[in-house]
């Protein structure tokens, strides 16, 4: 994962993380799609990337740790963000390393999830949303889910996925999706439970995107 995304951070990021001009805008748009509107305390951002989104969120919150796999991509995001309070941290991409349990009064996580190369990796990270999560802290987390065709799809699809040797072909990129099943499974081990949800239309085959607010259960 992180050497996929040091590589990808040398080129147009655009092409792979979304316009930054839209992050804002993006942004806004997700939490209102979830009824929502947070402000204040202590925001964690996964996955930031060249920063798109965590001048926004500077704006909104007290405090922001912005965190990523990439360390190249977090040298683009030192560059285009520099609100004092912003806090950017390397992660292994395992676990959200060098956050502290029930830190996060919000979570963002959006145009990540994705991207994560296998199951264990998805359900690995919700775990560790539900770990940081302050009490009474929310999680907004946009995900694609497939469709029922799409596991046959997903089957075929895993071995060519395997064989991908350039940054935006192999698995770290291309990423894994879940069913909606098997995402609420996910969530429910985790322990967290959905306050509000949303869908809409998905830029990946057999998908739709699900648009989540979350709490620890």
């Amino acid at each position: 994962m992180r050497r996929t995304w040091d590589a990808l951070a040398a080129r147009e990021t655009a092409v792979y993380v979304g316009d930054p001009a839209t992050g804002a805008s993006e942004l806004a748009g997700l939490f209102g799609r979830l009824s929502s509107d947070p402000h204040g305390g202590t925001c964690l951002e996964v996955g930031c990337g060249p920063g798109r989104m965590t001048g926004a969120l500077a704006e909104r919150f007290d405090r922001v740790v912005a965190v990523d796999v990439s360390p190249a991509m977090l040298e683009r995001a030192r560059k285009a963000v520099a609100a004092p309070n912003v806090r950017f941290v390397a992660v292994s991409g395992d676990r959200l390393d060098g956050v502290e349990d029930g830190n996060a009064d919000t979570l963002v996580c959006y145009l990540v999830l994705q991207h994560l190369p296998a199951r264990e990796v998805v359900e690995g990270y919700l775990r560790e949303f539900a770990r940081v999560l302050a009490p009474g802290g929310e999680a907004y987390v946009q995900v694609p889910v497939l469709g029922r065709a799409g596991r046959i799809w997903r089957g075929l699809r895993r071995p060519l996925v395997a064989l991908g040797r350039r940054p935006d072909t192999g698995a770290a990129f291309r990423g894994f999706r879940l069913t909606r099943h098997e995402l609420d499974r996910g969530l429910a081990e985790a322990g967290l439970k959905v306050a509000a949800e949303d869908e809409g239309p998905s830029a990946y085959r057999f998908s739709r995107d699900r648009f989540l607010r979350l709490t620890r259960a």
